[in-house]
């Protein structure tokens, strides 16, 4: 279905996906502050988005949002604000976020557990 402008009009999201993204917001506010506290950790990232987008994995709305964001590092509000942002376009980045093997299986399971009973 096309909305007035011309868009598909989206489904509202199911509560699955409602709490997966809550999930990842919860998991991306923790990988925010490890990477403002190291942020070393950026440049394989931009590596990995750079190789991303050269094999087509990646949109080129994707690749500058990422570029922009992790070239904020020395930013840390507008980092954090740009990385938690509470919208589709950034939702949808988390889902596929860039941003895997900064966080150890060990603060990934204390923040998914800490969601669950929280």
């Amino acid at each position: 279905m096309r909305s007035l402008n011309g868009r598909r009009s989206r489904r509202p999201p199911s509560r699955a996906q409602q709490h997966n993204d809550q999930q990842l917001l919860a998991l991306h506010q923790l990988i925010a502050e490890k990477l403002l506290a190291q942020p070393d950790l950026a440049l394989p990232l931009l590596e990995k988005l750079e190789l991303r987008y050269q094999s087509g994995l990646i949109k080129h709305w994707g690749y500058i949002r990422w570029y922009s964001m992790l070239t904020q590092l020395d930013q840390p509000e507008l980092f954090r604000h740009a990385l938690l942002e509470d919208s589709e376009s950034m939702r949808r980045l988390r889902r596929k976020t860039l941003l895997t093997g900064i966080l150890t299986e060990d603060e990934r399971q204390q923040v998914l557990s800490s969601e669950i009973s929280g």
